[in-house]
């Protein structure tokens, strides 16, 4: 256990490692007490579940490559099947959080920015055509909006919208035991990256929005998770110090040119090459 601030936070354990489809598989793991955490160590995010009280919650379900091995470990270690889970949440619209939703037969729930890309397959932003992922005919059941607030019993998740990597990003805090799945908006040492229905200026203002919550750990969608109230506020910081870094770089670079002659850039959706 991790003592700080009068607040024990829970050490998380290996549970196991996937032994049939290997490092094509999830690592599970327990990260709290009825939450675990499969973790991908490469291609696809890490999928968490939260067994509740009234309803189990998956958040994200992955890249649809390794949903054998989420499956494996969800029967074999944890005692549930795909049925028994009773609600998704993608945190936001990209292929490798939500091509696994096709196995799911429970409410899905995305903002709705995120809602609007998934269920019009627009694959600018979704980018599954891309590594020849199928997202068609995929349906969003619940559209989130900011603040809303789901009680499976045992837990309480509170939707705080988060835009920046893309405009659908939300992340999922629990506002009692305090602590936050952070999606693609906050990482361990790292700063995400800000697609084409993304923004730094957004996704700076969501960070300073994270930096007004008590978060005692928090848990990306992909690399390590972060625990103690310090070393969160510390990552946030980074981020945002990294995001406005990365702004100035930018606008920099930028040179101007006269306006005479000047017209409208053409659509993203008629590039000649197609360079997603």
């Amino acid at each position: 256990m991790v003592q700080e601030e009068d607040t024990v936070i829970f050490q998380p354990r290996l549970i196991k490692e996937d032994d049939i489809y290997g490092k094509n598989g999830y690592t599970l793991n327990l990260i709290k007490p009825n939450v675990y955490q499969f973790y991908s160590g490469g291609a696809g995010s890490h999928v968490y579940l939260i067994i509740g009280e009234n309803l189990n919650v998956l958040i994200d379900t992955g890249i649809i490559t390794k949903f054998n091995s989420l499956n494996y470990l969800l029967t074999t270690e944890i005692g549930l099947k795909v049925e028994d889970i009773g609600l998704v949440i993608n945190t936001h619209e990209h292929f490798d959080h939500i091509s696994s939703n096709a196995y799911f037969h429970c409410p899905i729930a995305a903002h709705r920015w995120a809602a609007i890309k998934i269920q019009h397959t627009d694959e600018l932003i979704t980018k599954g055509k891309k590594w020849g992922v199928d997202l068609s005919n995929m349906k969003i059941n619940i559209w989130l909006e900011d603040r809303n607030i789901i009680d499976i019993g045992n837990v309480l998740l509170k939707i705080i919208e988060t835009p920046g990597h893309t405009s659908g990003c939300i992340c999922i805090y629990e506002p009692y035991l305090q602590y936050i799945f952070t999606g693609d908006t906050l990482f361990k040492e790292a700063t995400t990256n800000i697609y084409e229905s993304g923004s730094i200026s957004e996704y700076i203002d969501s960070l300073e929005v994270l930096n007004t919550l008590r978060i005692n750990s928090f848990y990306p969608s992909h690399g390590d998770l972060v625990l103690g109230q310090k070393n969160v506020k510390k990552q946030i910081d980074y981020s945002i110090e990294n995001a406005k870094k990365e702004l100035n770089a930018f606008i920099n670079r930028l040179k101007s040119k006269s306006i005479d002659g000047v017209r409208p850039p053409p659509s993203l959706y008629r590039r000649e090459e197609e360079d997603l």
